[in-house]
């Protein structure tokens, strides 16, 4: 395993993904702003992120048991957390698999500080579609949907109506075969970010977490009818 540290991160990898962590660290620096207007003066007191890349499953899954004391990830898993870092499993041959895990450094950072700064700090219980929603944005990733591909996941959450996005705090609910809460997080991402209301909602988290709660019973509504309005 190669390795490099910087003052943001310290990245484990594989031979041969060079190209593809100076890609990942390229897309931090160009979305870190967004982090910036967040939280400020507040980022230095946050730890390094630390990430591990693999290309062989094999590989991928000795390293998890090493630090975890023994456990092994389900025969699914590409991406995990153990031990304080996350672990990602590449599929170099799938072009799409590259072009989305190149974002995992920034979506993770902003993970990193949205649980250290806020949810830790003032000790709120994790809202999941809120920092979902704010880390699925700011990674940039949205950039690479087109605007059609954009509408058919409006067109397929419509039927979702007023959906409580507070049912996606229990992970099993996350997925399903009625919706991709994944969908939902990247469409209410812009909903907030395109219309301003990032910082003031962060900034209603830390000290009224209910209110925000309350936002998670329409945004999707709100957010749906936005995204198709803006294509």
């Amino acid at each position: 395993m190669k390795k490099i540290i910087t003052n943001r991160f310290e990245i484990n990898f594989q031979e041969g993904l060079e190209d593809f962590i100076e890609k990942s660290l390229n897309i931090v620096e160009v979305q870190m702003p967004m982090l910036q207007m967040l939280f400020s003066e507040e980022m230095c007191c946050v730890e390094q992120l630390k990430a591990s890349f693999f290309t062989e499953r094999k590989e991928f899954v000795e390293y998890i048991k090493s630090i975890s004391g023994g456990d092994t990830p389900p025969e699914w898993a590409t991406g995990c957390f153990y031990n304080g870092e996350i672990q990602t499993l590449l599929n170099v041959n799938d072009e799409e698999d590259i072009k989305y895990q190149v974002h995992t450094l920034i979506h993770e950072m902003a993970h990193l500080y949205i649980q250290k700064l806020v949810y830790e700090k003032y000790g709120i219980d994790r809202i999941r579609w809120f920092d979902e929603s704010y880390a699925s944005y700011i990674d940039g990733h949205i950039k690479n949907r087109t605007r059609e591909q954009l509408r058919i996941i409006c067109e397929q959450l419509k039927h979702a109506g007023k959906f409580d996005l507070n049912v996606l705090n229990d992970i099993n609910k996350v997925k399903t075969r009625e919706y991709n809460g994944y969908d939902m997080f990247l469409v209410v991402g812009k909903y907030i970010f395109e219309n301003n209301l990032a910082k003031n909602y962060m900034e209603l988290l830390k000290t009224k977490p209910e209110e925000i709660r309350k936002v998670g019973r329409e945004i999707l509504t709100k957010s749906i009818k936005y995204t198709l309005e803006s294509l």
